[in-house]
This record gives structure tokens, C-alpha cells and sequence, in this order.
């Protein structure tokens, strides 16, 4: 089979071109952006995609399936559809890779309830999943939450690749599964004297480190921006210094150009008590980037968290050099506080809709147990019995 190459059309997209047993083939790349086909190209054809293609047309002329596993299927979703339109590219990734163990060999004929189920109990048993990073280290379990989201990737791939435009596999193959119930959402949040620890305990670790003890570090900036903005832990990372206003006093979270998603970034104002750190920051800047680079965060947290001595029991307080254990205090964890903390003081939930960029109905089934103000006119309209 000769090696495609790749074209532009007439109308400025491109495409890739071949034969196959004298008939010609081709596949869009999707776009007019001649670096952005490359890529795509260069990654289809290692992914084998024009043989999958061809493999595919064979066995539609035959009327049966191609044969193509998960694992195939997989990375044909991921080099079309994951990495041209998904923001979150890790995520998916980090899914396949827990996924990968039991479904990548197996065919979506052969996936049944049986096989989902026994899925299920092994990751929640910490006996299947990706390798950890280093030797010798344990699978985690993991929560049903966690187990859903996976289940439902494997389930969009699937979906996709049955779609009518690339009939990678027949309509009638897609397994139907049930997935693991929604645990409830989690509800911790720092209290006023927590957040007080925890920006005292960054601080404190700051300031043992000799060397750059004049400079804010990453744990502080992240938790100034994160409990004065509510803004998600990927839109921090990603903040650059051109889209902090000083002059009137806002940040723009939203990336000029990126591809929007339901999780919609917001412009939020500067507040009092974050205008002079802001401003410190920026004097003593690196780079474009607010927090200098986009490095994750949750161990840093951790870390910060048992510092301030809201950690597990018999976890050491201060910095070592393994990898903190789970205080149950996330970078999102932040997110949810600020939130709380306006919901509490009286802070309409539109108004708050508009700063966490969420929906209002989302706001409304979360946050609205923290507006008693709301409901106190309702219920001091009850009778009192002295009537």
C-alpha cells in the first residue's frame, strides 16, 4: 500500500491521499492550518490510520465489522477527535491509561455488563489501573466518581467511532453498560481561621527557603489566586500577566482563542486583600506567567495543608521529600471555599454563578444550603402560634 501524502484542496483544507489496490483514498485533516495538518498527519499515519481506513471499507463492502479492538479504536479517537478538540487532554489520557489493562485487547462485541462489573471492583480494590511512576510503588483504588468518568470515556469513544461519517465500528456493536451510582459531591471548605493557617504555613515554608525567601512562591500565589478569584486549578496555571489588569482592577481568565467548554473561564475583579500580592508578584516575575510555569499544585497543597496542621494523623508537618499523603484539601477545595464564603455572607447565587463561571442550576443545587438569608423572610412568615 503506498504512504499517503499530504494535499491541499481547492478550498484550503487538507487532506491526506493515497491508493489502495488502485483505488484512490483520502481523509481530511480538518483544518487550513497548514503547521496544525502536519501534526495531524504525522500522528495518523502512525497510528496506522490509512490502513485502518482501508481495513474498514473492506469490511463494510462485506458487510462485517473490521475486527479493531479498544485499544485501536482508542487511538484513532485520540488522534482525531482528543487531540484536535479536547481541552482536556490529560484527563482523557490518564482514563485510557486505567482503562487500558482490561479493555484494550478486547473487541467493544465482547464487552459485556459481566466485564464492566468485574472493571469496577477491581479498581475499587486498587488491583487494576496504570502503572505508578516509580517502582515498587501500589496501585491506588479508586472512587466510584473516578471509576464513572473512566467508564464514560471508553463509552464516547465508542460512540464516535460508530458515528454514520467514520463507521469504525457497526452501531449495534456499541456495548450498553451501567455505570457506577454519582457519590455525592464532596463538601469540605476551609473556614476563616483554616485559610488564616494555611496562608501562614505557605508563607512559613517560603521563608525557609533561604534562598528565594523574598520571593512569593508557587504555594502562595496559587492560594491568593484560587481563594480570591474561584477560578479552577487550570485556569490559574495558564494565567499570563497581559490578561491582569491593574489600571481597572481585573483578571481575564479566558485564553484568547481557546476552544470553549462548558467549564467557561471568567474575567473576575481584583480584590483589596489581592491587589497588593498581585502587585508584589508581578515586580518579581519570571516569565509571562503568573505562577511562573504549570506545574500541578496538589502536593504543594498537600503539603501546605499538613504545614498548617490540617493534615492526616502521624503525617509530619513541614516538607519532605515524598510525596505528601491525601489531606482530603485539594486545589479545588479552594474553589469550593470562596464560593461557600460569598454564599455565606449573603452573596446573590447569580452573582456568584457569574465569578465560578458555572451554570445557575449547578450554583443553585450546590451553594444554596449557604444562603439562610434566603430563606428567613420565607420562614418568618410562618405562625408563630400566639395568633
Amino acid at each position: 500500500m503506498p504512504t499517503p501524502v499530504l494535499t491541499k484542496t481547492k478550498s484550503g483544507h487538507y487532506e491526506a491521499r493515497w491508493s489502495d489496490s488502485r483505488r484512490s483514498r483520502r481523509k481530511s485533516m480538518g483544518t487550513k492550518d497548514r503547521a496544525l495538518a502536519e501534526a495531524a498527519f504525522a500522528q495518523w499515519l502512525l497510528l496506522g490510520g490509512h490502513r485502518i481506513h482501508s481495513m474498514q471499507e473492506e469490511a463494510i463492502a462485506e458487510g462485517k465489522d473490521a475486527g479493531l479492538t479498544c485499544d485501536e479504536l482508542w487511538a484513532t479517537y485520540d488522534a482525531l477527535h482528543i487531540q484536535k478538540n479536547v481541552v482536556g487532554k490529560y484527563t482523557q489520557n490518564n482514563n485510557w491509561a486505567n482503562l487500558r489493562p482490561v479493555f484494550g485487547h478486547l473487541k467493544p462485541s465482547e464487552i459485556s455488563q459481566r466485564v464492566v462489573d468485574g472493571y469496577v471492583q477491581k479498581r475499587q480494590a486498587g488491583l487494576v489501573g496504570k502503572q505508578p511512576t516509580k517502582d515498587g510503588e501500589p496501585l491506588l483504588p479508586a472512587k466510584d466518581a473516578t471509576i464513572r468518568r473512566e467508564l464514560g470515556a471508553l463509552r464516547a469513544c465508542l460512540n464516535w467511532c460508530a458515528k454514520d461519517e467514520r463507521r469504525l465500528i457497526a452501531k449495534t456493536d456499541v456495548p450498553t453498560y451501567t455505570l457506577p451510582e454519582e457519590g455525592e459531591p464532596k463538601d469540605r471548605w476551609l473556614r476563616s481561621s483554616e485559610i488564616d493557617a494555611m496562608l501562614s504555613a505557605a508563607r512559613e515554608m517560603r521563608e525557609a527557603r533561604k534562598d528565594e525567601c523574598h520571593r512569593y512562591s508557587r504555594g502562595e500565589r496559587f492560594l491568593w489566586l484560587a481563594l480570591h478569584t474561584a477560578a479552577r486549578k487550570q485556569a490559574i496555571y495558564e494565567l499570563t500577566w497581559d490578561r491582569v489588569d491593574f489600571e481597572i482592577g481585573m483578571i481575564h481568565y479566558d485564553v484568547p482563542g481557546r476552544k470553549k467548554t462548558k467549564k467557561r473561564r471568567a474575567a473576575v475583579p481584583i480584590s483589596a486583600a489581592l491587589m497588593p500580592v498581585l502587585q508584589q508578584a508581578y515586580k518579581e516575575r519570571e516569565n509571562e506567567f503568573v505562577m511562573t510555569n504549570k506545574g500541578e499544585m496538589w502536593a504543594t497543597i498537600q503539603s501546605i495543608a499538613v504545614r498548617a496542621g490540617l493534615g492526616v494523623r502521624g503525617q509530619p508537618a513541614g516538607v519532605t521529600n515524598r510525596k505528601p499523603k491525601a489531606t482530603g484539601i485539594s486545589p479545588h477545595t479552594l474553589r469550593h471555599t470562596a464560593a461557600t464564603h460569598m454564599a455565606r455572607r449573603g452573596v446573590p447565587l447569580y452573582t456568584i454563578a457569574g465569578v465560578l463561571g458555572n451554570t445557575m442550576a449547578m450554583v443553585e443545587a450546590i451553594y444554596a444550603k449557604h444562603c439562610p438569608a434566603a430563606m428567613r423572610d420565607a420562614v418568618n412568615m410562618i405562625p408563630s402560634g400566639k395568633d
